[in-house]
């Protein structure tokens, strides 16, 4: 099997006044596939084990949204902002038509991308995300997410139970991922960054008055909706959801996993995208 080297180095393109960071690898050909990134995270922050299998069979492309990483400007503090920066990106990139993958916060950013550039795109993977006025964590839980930051200890405690389960076998397989994440790891997000995706995630949060999920009906793309069987950050039910709402959907729950489902498992999770991207029938 051809084993795809991730670029350590990044491109930059210029979309309305935002020099957008990207990285470009994979399959010469096909549909390309963009990467939207968790919380706090960078382009960096992905499984180099779960990207190369996808990589094999069709273009990648990961990107630091506006403000993040090595993207210039201050992050925005909804999710409609976020979306229609990307779409400004994958425009200014010529591209006529993607797939998408988003996790988490990214997912949430894709539902929205869906809904505001629907013809830019031809399928969905939404990973350990919720649909808008959604099921919210634990306040606990919550109020753990928005003092997220201190010392490396610190962060990696709050990274492996935000993002595992208590198993030791989820927390050995996350510390393997962890470990291949931070050996590529240059770049990281601000406090700004931080601060606005947080209140982004709150508004997304908010109960709507119409709280019967109609809106999702208008994303008539094939979604593939992913999470570990217990996810404390993003909690599982919203997993449900969005089957449950979403027209053409189908759903994939990983055992003994939570929030990291997909690096916690990141062969089995990449080669459930590909036949998620591969299957024409849908």
């Amino acid at each position: 099997m051809t084993t795809f080297k991730i670029p350590t180095e990044s491109t930059f393109i210029e979309a309305n006044e935002t020099r957008f960071a990207y990285r470009k690898f994979g399959a010469a050909s096909g549909i390309p596939v963009v990467f939207l990134v968790h919380f706090r995270g960078t382009m960096e922050n992905w499984d180099p084990n779960m990207l190369a299998p996808i990589a094999q069979k069709r273009p990648v492309i990961l990107f630091d949204n506006k403000g993040v990483g090595e993207t210039n400007g201050q992050t925005p503090e909804s999710i409609t902002e976020m979306a229609q920066d990307a779409a400004s990106f994958i425009k200014a990139l010529g591209l006529n038509q993607v797939d998408i993958l988003g996790f988490s916060i990214g997912g949430m950013v894709a539902q929205e991308l869906a809904l505001q550039e629907g013809h830019l795109i031809r399928r969905i993977i939404i990973a350990g995300s919720s649909p808008e006025a959604g099921v919210n964590p634990d306040s606990v839980i919550f109020e753990r997410m928005t003092n997220h930051g201190g010392t490396e200890n610190d962060n990696l405690n709050d990274f492996m139970f935000f993002f595992y389960r208590s198993t030791e076998t989820s927390k050995a397989a996350g510390m393997e991922s962890l470990q291949r994440i931070m050996n590529q790891k240059q770049f990281d997000s601000s406090a700004q960054v931080q601060a606005a995706q947080l209140k982004a995630i709150v508004k997304w949060a908010q109960p709507k008055t119409d709280h019967n999920y109609d809106w999702l009906k208008n994303i008539p793309h094939p979604v593939l909706v992913t999470n570990g069987i217990e996810d404390i950050m993003v909690p599982t039910k919203n997993s449900y959801i969005l089957a449950e709402h979403l027209p053409n959907t189908q759903l994939i729950i990983y055992p003994d996993s939570g929030h990291g489902h997909l690096f916690q498992f990141p062969e089995l999770f990449a080669e459930n995208v590909n036949s998620f991207l591969d299957n024409t029938s849908l």
